[in-house]
């Protein structure tokens, strides 16, 4: 049986040494999944969408090699009876250092404060979850919007009986109108009584009607938030509307917005990428570490369908040693509560920001970034900064 996989998907050798004989490389741009003929097995990344497409029987079992599952019109391959799996969570650790470094870099420019302000997570899955626990741990004010997660408090509690808990620390609020109403209604609440000004989106997009996320932050939602607020944007194109952020009037609705994912990618609409605070070509999850998790995946998934063995294999990512600091990383603990330097070090999203015309070369091209497991850690002797930097992902080395 062939496998047929998307060429721009890293660490295929790596991974696939023992069947490269099987193996046929296709580009997303020009693949043409109706006329497979041979018996195949297909790998593929987001970038290629399946719905509106004739699928043929010779396929028999599709992987993608991301987390994101919208590009796949599962309901349709279910019909064929055709199996089909994903790198379900294996970007999640990637996706929360991007929102952490991007953190790290407004309040370094002084468009958050730790101390007056307090930050939204709409989403509380994999991602969303893991950012959670991060800001509770480092002393942030924030509340969760998740339909679905009603645990949320209880898990907290359960995982850190030592600490304790201030209700103002996290609030689990809905827009589900059975718990509070609106979203609108929440971020009023917030608005008003935790100084919210910033909101980090990790949310599916979902066109149902009943818990729909298509245009979930738009032109009510930005009406009601203060002036300066922050909107962090890496779940999907169409989440927030573009359409309404453009018609905001930006001397009266002064609402930043950073964007990570876009609609009609890749044929990105350049009006709104400039009236962004900075955009990124969709790589929010792209880390090192978190593309070889996705094609690990994609490979255990693939050889697990076939029957092969599977065989492990020894990473190759490079680590980066960086010598600690403790008089910068004191100075940032105190000044902003994180150690904004290292984490800014290690990956800045600003430096990502693209042209329009280059969102597709990028994204395919793009694996350089470092992420923080990564990063080995060495002359830090002190407990406490040893355990706060691994409770953001780096690697401490005893000296």
């Amino acid at each position: 049986m062939k496998i047929l996989i998307d060429k721009n998907i890293p660490y295929i050798e790596h991974f696939f040494a023992d069947y490269l004989d099987q193996i046929e490389y296709f580009s997303d741009k020009d693949f043409e999944i109706e006329k497979v003929k041979e018996d195949s097995v297909v790998v593929l990344r987001s970038t290629y969408k399946t719905h509106g497409k004739k699928i043929p029987n010779s396929i028999k079992f599709l992987c993608s090699a991301s987390t994101g599952e919208d590009h796949i019109d599962k309901e349709r391959l279910d019909k064929m009876k055709i199996p089909y799996a994903f790198s379900t969570g294996a970007n999640a650790i990637a996706v929360k250092e991007y929102f952490l470094s991007t953190l790290a870099l407004m309040l370094k420019e002084g468009k958050f404060n730790k101390h007056r302000n307090s930050i939204l997570v709409i989403g509380c899955g994999n991602i969303g979850d893991s950012i959670c626990k991060t800001l509770y741990q480092f002393g942030f004010s924030f509340c969760v919007s998740d339909p679905f997660v009603d645990h949320v408090w209880d898990d907290f509690r359960r995982n850190d009986q030592k600490s304790t808990w201030n209700d103002t620390s996290l609030s689990l609020r809905s827009w589900d109108p059975s718990l509070v109403g609106t979203l609108y209604d929440f971020i009023d609440m917030n608005v008003q009584g935790y100084g919210l000004n910033l909101i980090t989106i990790h949310v599916p997009l979902v066109l149902k009607k009943k818990h729909s996320t298509k245009n979930l932050l738009r032109k009510k939602i930005f009406e009601r938030l203060p002036d300066g607020a922050i909107i962090i944007n890496t779940s999907r194109g169409g989440v927030v509307s573009e359409k309404d952020f453009m018609e905001l009037d930006s001397n009266k609705d002064y609402i930043r917005l950073i964007s990570d994912v876009f609609e009609n990618e890749p044929n990105v609409n350049n009006d709104f990428l400039e009236k962004n605070l900075f955009g990124t070509p969709h790589i929010a999850g792209h880390s090192q570490y978190a593309r070889y998790e996705m094609t690990k995946m994609a490979y255990e998934n693939v050889v697990n369908f076939l029957g092969y063995k599977n065989n492990d294999r020894d990473s190759i990512l490079e680590d980066k040693i960086v010598f600690f600091d403790k008089n910068i990383f004191d100075q940032d603990i105190k000044e902003f509560g994180l150690p904004v330097s290292l984490m800014l070090d290690t990956y800045n999203p600003k430096l990502d920001h693209f042209e329009c015309v280059s969102f597709k070369n990028i994204r395919d091209k793009y694996n350089h970034r470092i992420g923080y497991s990564q990063v080995i850690i060495k002359g830090c002797d002190d407990v406490s900064d040893k355990i706060a930097l691994e409770k953001l992902g780096f690697t401490v080395e005893d000296s």
